[in-house]
């Protein structure tokens, strides 16, 4: 009876230690936690391209130019992007981030979506162009918001004031 009374206790005992034994090798390699972000650099500009009455020039010639900036009657959202994972990071090994730049209430918005490991780091320029939203003109100061989302939380975020640009004329500098 000592035996087996024994053995019963020696089995539980060996039960438990595998037990601990597992859930300190999951500790150590599984994924655990929500991943972080630090959003590094965010340089957001806003334009408009005003509607005139002589938008795109009196000459009726076409017009060859490089240009840049939103065409009249529409909105842009340009500028650059950068977010990094610490080193160390506790989150999913390449995990995966939602990255949406808002401009005022909602004015314009543009999303993006990257995997990004640890002690990595990614840039974007951002160029959505949208027709303009009836309360952004030029002059205009703006809020323009970055945030970083993954499993739904929100881990990083930047806010940015900019004064929206505007132009009347597309290649206004390259005529003459």
């Amino acid at each position: 009876m000592r035996r087996r009374h024994l053995a019963l206790v020696g089995f539980a005992a060996l039960c438990v230690l595998v037990v601990a034994a597992a859930a300190g090798l999951a500790a150590l390699t599984g994924e655990s936690g929500t991943a972080d972000a630090t959003v590094d650099t965010f340089e957001p500009r806003v334009a408009v391209g005003n509607e005139s009455a002589d938008a795109f020039g009196e000459s009726g010639e076409v017009v060859t130019c490089n240009d840049r900036g939103p065409m009249p009657g529409n909105a842009a959202l340009e500028g650059r992007l950068e977010l990094s994972r610490p080193a160390g990071d506790e989150g999913p090994r390449d995990a995966p981030y939602r990255v949406i730049v808002t401009v005022g209430d909602g004015l314009i918005t543009d999303s993006l979506n990257v995997s990004l490991p640890a002690d990595e780091s990614t840039r974007w320029f951002l160029p959505t162009v949208v027709d303009q939203p009836d309360g952004l003109s030029g002059g205009d100061r703006v809020s323009v918001r970055a945030q970083v989302v993954t499993d739904g939380e929100t881990v990083a975020s930047a806010n940015r004031t900019v004064t929206v640009a505007e132009r009347d004329r597309p290649c206004a500098e390259s005529e003459g």
